[in-house]
């Protein structure tokens, strides 16, 4: 078997491709290829060293089979061994992802970015000039926020068109909201829904939210359940409590009160405090005001004016056990953020005084 064959060998065993994956078996084949003088070898049982893939982490073989694939111009070896001094010496670490990235490394230049903040735009442009999607879009967010440089948000969007153009869903989203809002570019709400779901499709929580929004506002109830289930299986509340207003809303046929609390619980554990206002008001129609009670207390202690309201609601009526100051307090506080049936309960409450 070939020298080809013998690294592509090595490959499926450290992937498991098409056989069992066995990181240690894998580096059996590299080191003998490294001992031959093999820089690909080198280069790869370098790295297993580095991180203890297949054998036992240790930094002086890392450092040796890194060095000789380095010297032979590999790039990956060069900004390794950068990884490799880190800590131990810094100057070092430079000195070698300095020569990486000018052999062509986007990892070194990264890290020359992330760790040198005199040079670190002109790292981040060099990246950016070989398309790298996260050095665009480090940049676009530079620009937009003045990070460093003065804000250009017409720039930042350019930027950011850049990176989605070429698929990364973070950009997509970013270029996406800002056309939505006009935020220093001219509106532009179709674009902006393009650009949500390709965002949206790749995965991107946030971005299913807007699209889901989106569709929502349409009347597209059976497509914004589609976005906001994906976002809510990723354990976002905010999509959660979007389907609990869908299916205890009908706007996907009859009301399911029941799968409505599922997604509402859900949130709720994860403590988004307008799920603990909702399961507290479906506890109250099913008459557990107990139950009620207790989640009222945890969004009201939140500054839920709704909560806050029926929370004291329930005290003047005499439902749970509250001192009359109490529960004018908790009202008083409701309509002090607008909610407009505790002005009237407190504008009731005065007149009768």
């Amino acid at each position: 078997m070939g020298i080809p064959e013998l690294l592509e060998e090595a490959r499926r065993y450290r992937e498991g491709d098409g056989v069992g994956k066995d990181p240690a078996k894998a580096a059996e084949i590299l080191s003998d290829l490294s001992a031959q003088g093999v820089p690909e070898a080198s280069a790869s049982l370098g790295y297993m060293y580095l991180v203890g893939e297949g054998v036992a982490k240790d930094a002086d073989s890392a450092r040796r089979h890194l060095e000789t694939a380095a010297e032979s111009g590999d790039p990956k070896s060069m900004c390794n061994l950068g990884v490799l001094f880190s800590e131990s010496d810094p100057e070092k670490a430079k000195e070698w992802f300095v020569r990486a990235a000018d052999a062509g490394s986007i990892t070194a230049m990264r890290n020359l970015a992330a760790t040198d903040a005199e040079s670190a735009m002109d790292w981040l442009n060099r990246a950016a000039d070989l398309g790298d999607p996260d050095s665009i879009c480090v940049l676009a967010s530079k620009y937009r926020n003045g990070d460093g440089v003065p804000v250009d948000k017409a720039h930042a969007a350019e930027l950011y068109r850049r990176a989605a153009d070429a698929g990364d869903m973070e950009a997509q989203y970013d270029l996406a909201f800002m056309l939505d809002s006009g935020e220093g570019i001219p509106e532009d709400r179709a674009e902006a829904e393009r650009y949500f779901r390709l965002s949206a499709d790749q995965g991107d929580t946030d971005a299913c939210l807007c699209i889901g929004g989106i569709l929502f506002e349409r009347g597209d109830y059976g497509e914004a359940e589609s976005y906001f289930f994906n976002a809510a299986m990723k354990d976002d509340v905010r999509a959660q409590y979007n389907l609990g207003l869908l299916y205890s809303g009908g706007y996907l046929g009859e009301p399911d009160n029941e799968k409505a609390r599922e997604w509402f619980e859900m949130s709720a554990d994860q403590g988004f405090i307008l799920s603990h206002t909702m399961v507290g008001n479906m506890d109250l129609d099913a008459g557990d005001v107990k139950g009620a009670e207790a989640h009222f207390r945890i969004a009201s202690d939140a500054g839920e004016p709704t909560a806050q309201y029926n929370l004291g609601a329930l005290g003047l009526s005499g439902q749970i056990k509250m001192g009359f100051e109490e529960a004018v307090g908790l009202i008083s506080r409701s309509a002090q953020q607008g909610f407009q049936p505790a002005l009237e309960v407190l504008m009731r409450l005065n007149s009768s005084g």
